[in-house]
Formats: C-alpha cells, sequence, structure tokens
C-alpha cells in the first residue's frame, strides 16, 4: 500500500532568500505546502557565494518562517530541509550545462534523503544530468515547466536580436547562444537535453503556450498536464477600487529589469505618453544595479529592489500594472499577484500574459509595440472609470492548496506505476 506521506526531493537552480525570481519564488511555496500538508520536503539549490571555496555545501532548514543553518542532513517534521551547493559566478558555457562537481553533490544527497520522488523545477546553473542520475535510482521524475530551457539554450525562445525564435537548430543556437559560438558544444547541449526530455515521467506547464509548444516538438499529451501556478492568496489584500473622471493615476512595473521583460518599450511609451501628460509617472519596482545611470527619464520615479514579503505593499501604491515583456512569457506570477490584489493589468498581448488576460480580465497592447502602449494607457488616462468594468479576477487564481491537490495525484499515480 502506498504511504500518503513522502519525501520528495525538489530541484531548482535557485531558492529564496538567495534567488527571488518566479520559479524560485513559487517552488517555495509549493514545498512549503508539502510540509504543511506532513510531507518531508528537502531542497536541492545552489548558491553563489564568492568568499567561500566551490562546492562548499551548507545545510539549512526553513523553520518558523526563518531559514537556519542546520547541522542535520535530514528534514525533521513540519521543517523543509534545504542543501545549498556553492557554484562559482563565472560561468562558461559547460559550466551552465555540466557540473561534475554538482552531480556528486547532488548524487550524495540522493542517497542520504532516499527520496520516493523527485521534483524538477530548473537545471540552469545546476547540470542537466540530475534527471540521468534521479533515473539511475529508479526515482520517478516530474518537472515544472518555467520556460523554454528544455529546447533553447537561452531559455526564452528569443535570439541575440531580442526577436522570437521559432525553435532550436545547432547554427540557430551557436549564433544567438551567450556561452560559446563553438557548433560542438552547442550541439551536444541540444543532444543532452533531447535525452533529458525522454527521461522524465511527467511535465507540468503552467500555461497552454509552453504545453503546446512541448507537444509541437515531440512531447506526448498524456506526458504534459496544464496546472496553473498555486498562490497563498491570503497573503495579498484585496482592495476594490473605484475611479472617477479626474483621479490621476499611479502605472507602475515591477520585476526584473532587463531588455527581455520590455523595459526599452515601456520606456518609449511614456516618453510619448507624457508628451500630452507631462505630469505622468511610472513607478519602477526591481534590481537597477548600475543601469540606473542610463535610465534617468523624469517621469521614472525607480522605487528600488524588494522580496517577496513587500509584494502586498507594493501592489497598495499602484492602480495599474504593466506588463510588457516581448518574449513568451510563461504565467507571470505578477499578474496573479496584481489580481488579487484588484489590481488592473496592462499586458502584451503574446504567451502566458495574453492567457491570463483571457480577453476580459485586463487590458492588452500589441507586443513589442510602443505606440500601441501608449494609446492604451492614454485611453486609462482620459477615462480612469473604463477600470471600474473590469472584473474581479481573484477567482481565476488557484490556490497553493489546489495546486497541491493535482501535484500530489501526479505523485501517487507516478508512484503507483513504478510499484
Amino acid at each position: 500500500m502506498l504511504d500518503t506521506k513522502l519525501k520528495i526531493l525538489k530541484v531548482i537552480h535557485g531558492f529564496p532568500p538567495d534567488f527571488m525570481a518566479g520559479s524560485e519564488v513559487y517552488s517555495f511555496t509549493l514545498c512549503k505546502e508539502l510540509v504543511k500538508e506532513g510531507h518531508k520536503v528537502f531542497v536541492f539549490t545552489r548558491v553563489e557565494n564568492e568568499f567561500d571555496e566551490p562546492y562548499t555545501i551548507y545545510n539549512e532548514s526553513y523553520v518558523n518562517g526563518e531559514f537556519v543553518r542546520d547541522s542535520h542532513l535530514l528534514s525533521q517534521d513540519k521543517h523543509l530541509s534545504i542543501r545549498r551547493v556553492n557554484k562559482k559566478k563565472d560561468y562558461t558555457y559547460k559550466d551552465k550545462f555540466y557540473d561534475e562537481g554538482i552531480e556528486k553533490a547532488f548524487r550524495e544527497y540522493l542517497e542520504q534523503v532516499k527520496p520516493d520522488i523527485v521534483h524538477f523545477g530548473h537545471l540552469a546553473h545546476l547540470s542537466i544530468n540530475l534527471v540521468k542520475i534521479a533515473k539511475e535510482y529508479q526515482k520517478p521524475v516530474v518537472f515544472t515547466l518555467h520556460d523554454f530551457w528544455l529546447y533553447c539554450v537561452r531559455g526564452q525562445l528569443i535570439d541575440s536580436k531580442l526577436l522570437l525564435c521559432d525553435g532550436p537548430s545547432v547554427e540557430k543556437c551557436k549564433a544567438c547562444s551567450p556561452y560559446t559560438t563553438m557548433g560542438s558544444e552547442v550541439k551536444k547541449a541540444l543532444e543532452n537535453l533531447k535525452e533529458i526530455r525522454e527521461n522524465i515521467d511527467m511535465f507540468i506547464s503552467p500555461s497552454h503556450t509552453l504545453r503546446d509548444y512541448f507537444i509541437k516538438n515531440g512531447i506526448q499529451e498524456d506526458k504534459i498536464i496544464y496546472q496553473k501556478y498555486g498562490f497563498d492568496k491570503a497573503s495579498i489584500t484585496y482592495r476594490k477600487r473605484v475611479f472617477g473622471l479626474k483621479d490621476k493615476i499611479r502605472f507602475g512595473y515591477m520585476g526584473r529589469i532587463i531588455p527581455t521583460k520590455g523595459i526599452k518599450v515601456l520606456l518609449e511609451s511614456f516618453r510619448m505618453l507624457t508628451q500630452n501628460y507631462p505630469e505622468q509617472k511610472l513607478r519602477i519596482y526591481g534590481n537597477i544595479g548600475s543601469s540606473k545611470r542610463f535610465l534617468q527619464d523624469s517621469f521614472v520615479e525607480f522605487m528600488g529592489g524588494y522580496d517577496n514579503k513587500e509584494i502586498d505593499r507594493i501592489l497598495q501604491e499602484i492602480d495599474v500594472l504593466i506588463v510588457p515583456s516581448i518574449w513568451l512569457e510563461n504565467s507571470p506570477l505578477v499578474i496573479q499577484e496584481a489580481f488579487l490584489a484588484g489590481v488592473a493589468v496592462v499586458s502584451a498581448d503574446i504567451g502566458g500574459m495574453f492567457e491570463l488576460i483571457d480577453g476580459d480580465r485586463g487590458l492588452c497592447f500589441k507586443a513589442r509595440n510602443a505606440e500601441s502602449l501608449k494609446n492604451v494607457l492614454e485611453k486609462i488616462i482620459q477615462n480612469p472609470s473604463i477600470l471600474n468594468a473590469l472584473p474581479d479576477n481573484r477567482d481565476s487564481v488557484d490556490s497553493i492548496q489546489q495546486d497541491y491537490q493535482t501535484i500530489f495525484s501526479i505523485y501517487t499515480k507516478l508512484l503507483k506505476e513504478t510499484k
């Protein structure tokens, strides 16, 4: 008979508090829910500590809302155990995809933990071979997709000119890879990615965009399910906003400040917008670093970086969230967090962003088109009350409890099949 309380090994390329992008934050939320449901959860991840030697091991537990250094190798009841492996920052192409030191540490952890199932979230910066190693130990393998990395060396199906790519090939990937121009290395990586895909027992895709792409490119339909990200819905405060004709709208952007997030389109749209509305401001929340000196437009209010605990506060400081990404985003957490807070969303009309908006949950503009974005924002400024017609989108967001039920059913199905 299958034990309903499992030992689960979660593998992810980064984990809070060191890494706080969408895949890492979601993985953390899921791990906490698994622990809450009585499972023993172990995390294998990387950290980048330049003050220590490569492959130094750090054992931690997450207890009572805090990460603490832990001398115990294995999880105690109600604790989340994390093993962080120190990885050097100066990556070569080989280091991005293959790392014998990471593989050695993973084998050791597998042997110590002896998990029932291994659930991967991302392999970038770890090693492609971790899936094969898990299969060597005859462990069922689940893989939650967060981007196109299992096909694309850049992860986002976007080339070096930031144009959308229709799929990988050695020549195309060699031309746009940020890590190498050697065709032999690119060819090896693409071949190994194919082998890894074949070793995964079940894929979970939070968007139809990703699921459709994987099926189109060879993954069996019954091996990849659509399941939206789950959220701790109680952590975000909903506030119904009602706007009048003369209300001043607070526009905001939250996230990484990098080209693929559409920052250039966002700024160009506001440059046009502020020609007629010079008092209009744009709040940008995120870490900017040294690039801030290149983004000195008078309409920009840099609000600084933030951690996950501050999202609720930030969403109370804006009325409209703008999501201008130029790649086929999977299923941006920030859109669904805005839904939970009652914040209106203006999004590019592609990928998982467009799926979430679904015609009437927000407003869309033509992706990569600054004028199209400007026109949408101008309509809001001229008549803020149009935002009142947007629905309450909270029910469109899955709770982490709903997500857990689906994922646990996948675990139990795979374990029964391997008995």
